[in-house]
């Protein structure tokens, strides 16, 4: 049997399960098809992404993330605020600053008393090579053209930005109206992202507050997203839309986002701050995917 723990973060939940020393054991298990299993929300545990702890490097600690179509993405901001809580409720680390292992490298985390946790998501990336974007699909003054035949709004204009994954923003008026369901699938595996991409809408309802709803690479309309509420702070700072500190208002509650960038001084890490919360522990004793 495998031991886990069910968090969210602002409705986006996680499953996380311990791979280091005695507490280990999924070393022969087919990761992807485990995380498949365990975040089905009929036969599974049901969750966004699988989070599982493993030995760091430099770091006491580090975070593998897979979707629940059992990719692994290379993090996830809310995943990390949730993981850092985790470790937090085992004593592993104490409140205040600590790093912690992603596959975007070594991202700084604060676990504050009350479940709020912060994390210093790091620069975005913006050159379109790195993000990546397709050369072809390039654009001018930051944004790029997406057109999907057979859409009533077969244009869109998007701003890519990597949090150490891919994103597209579509500033839209209205973001309730958007037929998520439909054009997300559409946009996240469009052939401008050649990694694919999760896909966030805005809504700027003020200087200081963003309305978003997510489509994420992998797993499909969620409540939240870390890395998502970045890259939409960091796009609507690009565009001159909003304040250094703004918050973004998700289907599942609030997140509060810190960018000092703009558009002609983009060297400046983004912050990431919002609630915690455990949900469950429990035992996966149904048969294991085995590699």
């Amino acid at each position: 049997m495998i031991a886990f723990e069910k968090w969210h973060g602002a409705g986006n939940d996680f499953v996380i399960v311990d791979d280091r020393g005695e507490t280990g054991g999924l070393g022969r298990l087919d990761l992807g098809g485990f995380a498949r299993q365990v975040c089905d929300r009929h036969f599974g545990v049901g969750a966004d992404g699988l989070l599982i702890a493993v030995a760091g490097e430099g770091v006491a600690v580090a975070m593998r993330m897979f979707n629940p179509d059992g990719s692994e993405a290379e993090m996830c901001g809310n995943g990390l605020r949730c993981f850092a809580r985790w470790l937090w409720g085992r004593g592993e680390i104490g409140l205040g600053f600590t790093r912690i292992g992603t596959g975007a490298g070594l991202l700084g985390v604060t676990v504050a008393d009350g479940g709020a946790v912060s994390v210093d998501m790091g620069y975005p990336i913006l050159h379109w090579s790195d993000i990546p974007v397709r050369t072809d699909f390039q654009g001018t003054s930051g944004w790029v053209t997406l057109r999907l035949p057979g859409w009533d709004a077969s244009t869109l204009e998007a701003t890519a930005v990597s949090m150490g994954n891919p994103h597209a923003v579509v500033f839209v008026q209205d973001v309730s109206k958007v037929p998520l369901e439909e054009i997300g699938p559409l946009l996240e595996v469009h052939q401008v992202f050649p990694r694919r991409a999760n896909i966030e809408f805005c809504e700027v309802v003020s200087k200081t507050k963003l309305r978003v709803r997510v489509w994420e690479r992998g797993a499909g309309v969620t409540l939240a997203c870390g890395t998502g509420a970045c890259a939409v702070m960091v796009a609507a700072r690009l565009h001159g839309l909003v304040s250094e500190t703004a918050v973004l208002e998700l289907p599942g509650g609030n997140l509060e986002a810190t960018w000092a960038g703009s558009a002609s001084d983009t060297a400046h890490p983004v912050h990431l701050t919002g609630p915690t919360e455990k949900t469950f522990t429990g035992e996966w004793s149904l048969l294991l995917p085995r590699r």
